[in-house]
């Protein structure tokens, strides 16, 4: 069970000093154990003394404050006329501020801990009142809220005692990041798509929220960035920030003037970056952020064997009252797929110079300026296609080589589950995203076909003889007319 902070024992202290108080006094009343709960493994709690509570000579509980409190709490008085959850949390953070600043020492030192796998952090508290700070070292997403303890101590059986602690979970709030590349085929969005051809422009969405920080917050620093790896190039022009359902960047410009801080946006080819202003996230706490944009796939993930990816971070302040910051992160994944083939001639010996273009549902392939995917075969016969979305592709002939009849079209798929080889033709460069097809034969031209060859020039000697003799035959005809 979450502990509710025990105001009211702090306003009934001197009733509880004169009505149960023990006969005599007592020594120093043993500190009280605590387990802070809720956390993350490696999340860092500090707990700082407000006030310091002691048995004095004549049974009765007194209090000393920690030197550098706020003004409007330095006192028990002060606290403990404290009635609504807003007032107290409004103390709790001053506190904190001026203890995480420095401003504030607390009577004793203060107490820290580290959360370990099960989440928790155990704390010994001298007897007194305490507020606890909670660092989110661990770089998970959450700002934690400040915490009050009250570990005053109790009258048990006619003595004083330690404070009996239930276990405290901070309130926290997410910083969640999510990252989403759109797959072409389905038109939705995960983590991972392999269905965008090289050329294409892909579609990725950033999901995140505000930073939900208190008003007496040291930075409220909110980040935003992206940066791709190679084979993708961010389209600055595409870019669009939301907060709340509102547009804050569009069209290549901040339209909230509030929203960014100055020279907090850079946007390139290469990654983007928005630092929000402290007024705007304190005035925007956990609202929606998501920012979208389009990136050109291009050949340069060739060279990372046809796999590249996005990561998108966020940066922000786990301790709101500490210019510390962590930077969470999530990344998508794309993938590319390869496929080749050997061109041959009717004895098998690799044939150069054979150029396909590349269809895919009836329609050329267009590279990334528009112009058609085609392939030629090298010295050694090979004809490559690479940067492929998953998919089934046609490769047409549309160059062949002197005397060689033109083959038949040469259909393939790629994916994931088909295309696990290494490119034949790249023999310096390893690769595990490559089919490879059998070898594909342009047969030899026969005497109809062959322009220029043997054949052809009979055809056309003997063509040319008895068109002479025709001739020759129709004018012996007329003369012959003539003379009748």
């Amino acid at each position: 069970m979450k502990l509710r902070t025990k105001w009211g024992a702090l306003a009934t202290a001197a009733i509880l000093a004169t009505t149960l108080a023990p006969t005599a006094a007592l020594a120093d009343v043993a500190a009280s154990s605590v387990n802070i709960t809720g956390l993350e493994k490696g999340d860092t709690v500090t707990a700082y003394q407000v006030f310091d509570a002691d048995v004095d000579a004549s049974n009765q509980v007194t209090y000393t404050a920690a030197s550098g409190l706020p003004e409007a709490y330095d006192t028990i008085d002060e606290l403990s006329a404290l009635t609504t959850d807003a007032q107290k949390k409004a103390a709790a953070d001053a506190y904190a501020a001026a203890f995480s600043a420095g401003t504030a020492t607390g009577v004793k030192t203060a107490v820290t801990g580290t959360a370990g796998e099960d989440g928790k952090a155990a704390l010994s508290l001298d007897s007194g009142y305490w507020v606890v700070v909670v660092t989110s070292t661990s770089g998970k997403t959450k700002v934690y809220q400040a915490t009050t303890i009250d570990a005053t101590p109790v009258v048990k059986d006619g003595a004083y005692a330690a404070a009996t602690l239930s276990d405290t979970t901070p309130k926290s709030e997410p910083v969640d990041i999510t990252k989403t590349v759109q797959d072409k085929t389905t038109q939705q969005y995960g983590e991972s798509t392999d269905t965008w051809t090289v050329g294409d422009l892909v579609p990725f969405k950033v999901n995140t929220n505000v930073p939900s920080y208190p008003a007496n917050s040291k930075d409220a620093t909110f980040t935003i960035g992206d940066t791709p790896a190679a084979g993708l190039e961010v389209q600055t022009s595409t870019i669009k920030v939301t907060v709340g359902g509102q547009t804050v960047y569009e069209n290549g410009a901040a339209t909230d003037a509030t929203a960014f801080k100055a020279d907090g946006i850079t946007t390139s080819i290469s990654g983007y970056t928005f630092n929000f202003t402290k007024e705007f996230v304190l005035a925007h706490p956990g609202q929606a952020v998501e920012v979208t944009y389009q990136a050109k796939l291009t050949s340069a993930v060739d060279a990372v064997a046809g796999t590249t990816s996005n990561t998108a971070t966020i940066t922000f302040n786990p301790n709101p009252y500490s210019d510390s910051t962590v930077t969470p992160d999530d990344t998508t994944n794309e993938k590319t797929y390869g496929y080749d083939f050997k061109k041959v001639d009717s004895k098998s010996a690799a044939l150069q110079g054979a150029v396909f273009t590349l269809y895919q549902d009836g329609k050329e392939v267009k590279d990334a300026d528009g112009n058609a995917v085609t392939a030629t075969s090298d010295a050694n016969g090979w004809v490559t296609f690479k940067g492929l979305g998953a998919g089934t592709y046609t490769a047409k002939e549309t160059t062949v080589p002197a005397g060689k009849q033109k083959c038949a079209d040469v259909e393939f798929t790629v994916s994931a589950t088909d295309s696990t080889k290494d490119g034949r033709a790249t023999d310096n460069v390893t690769e595990t995203n490559f089919s490879n097809g059998q070898d594909v034969t342009d047969a030899d031209r026969g005497l109809l076909p062959s322009t220029g060859e043997a054949g052809t020039m009979a055809l056309t000697v003997g063509g040319v003889g008895l068109l002479a003799v025709g001739v020759a035959v129709l004018v012996h005809s007329r003369k012959n007319s003539e003379q009748a």
